[in-house]
């Protein structure tokens, strides 16, 4: 579309006015806009608000510095749409886009889309900002979007999105996820800073379409959950998924997330050149046997007594995470390390961790002589949930093909456990591996039932570890 004679749906001139709800208005611009085959609607500098608006094919939404668009605070302006597949109380959103194609959204320096979801706190639904589905071309571009009453932009089985210098900022609520991408094909998110409450870079797998060719570079996130996650729903395939290049910042109970528990396959992901800072759970890989069947509306379930749903076991494979450094912050013993755990016959397979600078806190001392961790087979994948590890670092169990290599861990303070930790881990290879204990600790590594593991200069506060025969 060439800029200079696209044509310009103004919403003043279909009635909008400042500080006063305009859906019909808005939404008459827009259905203008499409109907002229396509064209640009402009928000001018003011403030807005709506209720649930339609996008379609060919229409431009164009966000002139100072304009902010609020979403309404009453429940009652946001429309009836399709129930969402996970989490059927968030299905209702301000924008609301299904079965159409080229469809901008764009903005200069203060403008803003303001979903007010601190009015849905207590609500029995909680809108989303975006829900965009079965669509393709789709560019997000310099737009600050905040506020959501749940997720704040949300893509199923949409195909060639670009996200560009987009800010994400979503901490109102529980569950206030940046962006979440479900079975969508060729993804590019570059040089955008989020800020959520939940996990901010979210890759899902609801829905019977590959989730695939994604690249994500240049991004600055913070989330209390997670800054990249594959998963929790994981019903079909992740692959050809790229990030780089980012720094991931206060995230409390994760950083980066593999998760793969509905019976789908995680292959061919490559992760490099992170830096964190007051982070836990660096990097968690979960290969587990929920077994969802997303071929109904359903919640997430978080109990502990839970029973596998009925699909089979997947996969996990083929994963590199490399050049990472950063300063850990866990706050408590189970999230501070990294972790890896498959389950008993199915192990996570061929990863490579290369390159890794990590400094963690410490936390004491810890009973932890006979600890066993749980399995948690079925439960919802979290790291937090296993409890306390067996080590500080780093926890690797059901796992075949690992090669750590060139890896540095310090402790800026007393911590009783040992290093590593590896049980069930088939044919893995560490070398050049350094790593302090505490003070007084005397077992490095502790090794469990791993044949076929070799050790290649591996130092433990200077001194090189042997692993006994008899581990």
């Amino acid at each position: 579309m060439n800029a200079k004679t696209e044509k310009v749906f103004n919403i003043i001139d279909y009635g909008a006015k400042p500080w006063e709800l305009s859906t019909d208005e808005i939404q008459a611009a827009i259905d203008a806009c499409h109907e002229a085959g396509e064209g640009k609607v402009l928000f001018p500098k003011g403030n807005y608000i709506t209720g649930t608006l339609f996008l379609k094919s060919n229409v431009h939404l164009d966000f002139a510095n100072g304009a902010t668009l609020y979403g309404s605070s009453e429940l009652k302006d946001y429309a009836e749409v399709p129930v969402a597949t996970e989490e059927p109380h968030f299905s209702k959103c301000l924008f609301y886009v299904s079965e159409a194609e080229n469809i901008s959204i764009t903005g200069q320096d203060t403008a803003v889309i303001n979903g007010r979801g601190y009015f849905f706190k207590h609500s029995p639904e909680r809108p989303k900002l975006f829900r965009i589905e079965k669509s393709k071309n789709i560019r997000f571009e310099d737009i600050t979007v905040k506020n959501s009453g749940s997720w704040c932009i949300y893509f199923g089985e949409c195909d060639s999105i670009w996200m560009t210098r987009v800010s994400v900022y979503n901490k109102e609520n529980h569950n206030n996820d940046g962006m979440n991408f479900d079975g969508c094909a060729n993804v590019w998110i570059k040089d955008c800073n989020l800020q959520v409450e939940d996990d901010a870079i979210c890759l899902k797998s609801s829905v019977n379409r590959t989730t695939e060719n994604i690249h994500i570079e240049g991004c600055t996130v913070s989330s209390y959950h997670a800054a990249f996650k594959l998963g929790t729903a994981s019903g079909w395939t992740f692959k050809d998924i790229t990030v780089k290049n980012c720094r991931f910042y206060d995230c409390r109970y994760g950083a980066i997330k593999l998760l793969m528990v509905d019976g789908g396959m995680i292959d061919n992901i490559h992760i490099s050149d992170i830096e964190l800072f007051n982070c836990g759970g660096p990097i968690f890989l979960r290969l587990g046997n929920r077994g969802r069947d997303y071929t109904k509306s359903i919640k997430q379930i978080y109990s502990e007594d839970v029973s596998p749903e009925g699909r089979p076991v997947g996969s996990l494979k083929n994963v590199y995470i490399g050049n990472i450094s950063g300063r850990l912050f866990g706050r408590n013993t189970a999230v501070e390390g990294i972790m890896f755990t498959g389950l008993p016959g199915h192990r996570i397979e061929n990863v490579t961790l290369e390159n890794i600078d990590l400094s963690f806190s410490g936390h004491g001392d810890l009973d932890t002589k006979g600890l066993v961790v749980p399995e948690d087979e079925a439960r919802y994948p979290e790291q937090s949930f296993f409890g306390t590890l067996n080590s500080y670092g780093l926890f690797i169990r059901h796992a075949k093909d690992v090669t750590l290599k060139n890896i540095n861990f310090g402790l800026r303070g007393h911590d009783s456990r040992p290093a590593i930790y590896l049980e069930d881990v088939v044919d893995s290879r560490l070398e050049d591996i350094e790593f302090a204990l505490g003070h007084g600790v005397k077992q490095s590594i502790i090794v469990k039932d791993s044949p076929g593991l070799q050790l290649d200069d591996v130092l433990a506060n200077g001194k090189e570890v042997i692993i006994p025969k008899h581990e």
